[in-house]
């Protein structure tokens, strides 16, 4: 008769030492299940974030090293604290054009910036890189171990990227190393095909489930400056936003909200640009919409939002032979006896 195999052997328990413990007991620890941010919202000591993106289109790597960069200051990162940290990074990058990455980010120089090139690894497994990677972070003191790209490190060729199989195996040492209490931050390829944030990496969906934050860098839509990019993101932790249009500047990223609060101040700034600076040149709503191709609808709440702010003013009594005309000018900060009196004229349907 087979012996089965669902039955523990004697001494099992004790061999393995599973530390069961109660809800109770672990409320009891103070310490016990506290989210210490590196970079809040997007990285913390003891978890795992995956950044995916288009290949050299979404930024990764710049994200990412501006992360760095304000994690070894302990300065803002996209306006949110960081906690001051070396950091252990591994590239697939060549010398040269990692350099010119690390320049632009303001990190050559930086004596608490190790890096791990892939050609440097050539001979020695997935694991043993990972451990190797693990004990430099802990001789530096870093808290921080980015991986660019796992895909790359992790030799997976071919199919090996879709197996659920060996996408689980390549998170096992990552999974290691954030459990003794370093923040993991892994880069991946998004598919041509793109997708949801946690299924638009390239290959297997177990990468995404085997981390605690997703993050899908993307160009936004429509008509917005190159630096502009988009965060999407899915995460355990609720700090995190679902999404956040970040801008790289200068002085770093900053962010912008979401989406359509950056698409609205777009087009406010697109229809003001067009508005001329004199009553004599006031234009109508027609040629706004000439001017800058955009959608009567846009115009039109534009147009709302600047005679409330009173950043333009008109002219004209709205009818047909005397349209409303719109005009930036001084006189656009005195309001009309209607807005006065709190009530702001609005639009004829006629003419919008």
């Amino acid at each position: 008769m087979a012996a089965d195999d669902s039955a523990p052997t004697e001494g099992v328990w004790a061999e393995r030492k599973l530390r069961f413990r109660t809800a109770e007991e672990l409320a009891a620890d103070p310490t016990w299940g506290q989210v210490e941010w590196i970079a809040e919202p997007w990285l913390a000591a003891g978890s795992i974030t995956e950044l995916d993106g288009k290949v050299k289109i979404a930024g990764k790597t710049t994200w990412a090293l501006n992360l760095c960069r304000s994690a070894l200051d302990g300065a803002p990162f996209i306006g949110e604290k960081t906690l001051q940290t070396p950091v252990v990074f591994l590239t697939e990058q060549n010398e040269v054009s990692f350099r010119a990455a690390m320049e632009r980010a303001g990190l050559l120089g930086r004596p608490d910036f190790i890096v791990l090139f892939w050609h440097d690894t050539l001979g020695i497994t997935w694991r043993d890189i990972v451990c190797g990677a693990v004990r430099e972070c802990q001789r530096r003191g870093a808290r921080v171990l980015v991986v660019d790209t796992i895909a790359q490190f992790a030799r997976l060729a071919g199919d090996s990227e879709n197996n659920a199989g060996d996408a689980l195996e390549a998170m096992r040492p990552l999974q290691a190393a954030a459990a003794a209490g370093i923040a993991v931050l892994v880069l991946r390829h998004e598919r041509k095909s793109g997708g949801e944030v946690g299924d638009s990496g390239r290959g297997s969906s177990a990468f995404a489930g085997a981390v605690d934050v997703v993050l899908s860098l993307r160009r936004p839509d429509g008509k917005v400056r190159p630096s502009v990019r988009v965060i999407h993101a899915v995460s355990r932790f609720s700090e995190t936003p679902d999404e956040l249009v970040i801008e790289l500047t200068p002085d770093g990223y900053v962010a912008h909200g979401t989406a359509p609060d950056v698409a609205h101040q777009e087009a406010l700034e697109i229809v003001l640009g067009a508005i001329p600076q004199s009553e004599g040149a006031a234009i109508t709503i027609e040629q706004i919409i000439d001017e800058t191709s955009a959608t009567r609808t846009t115009v039109q709440r534009a147009i709302s939002e600047l005679l409330a702010g009173m950043r333009i003013a008109r002219t004209g009594k709205g009818r047909s032979g005397d349209p409303f005309r719109y005009y930036v000018s001084g006189s656009a900060q005195t309001p009309s006896p209607g807005e006065q009196n709190g009530q702001r004229e609005s639009e004829p349907q006629s003419q919008t």
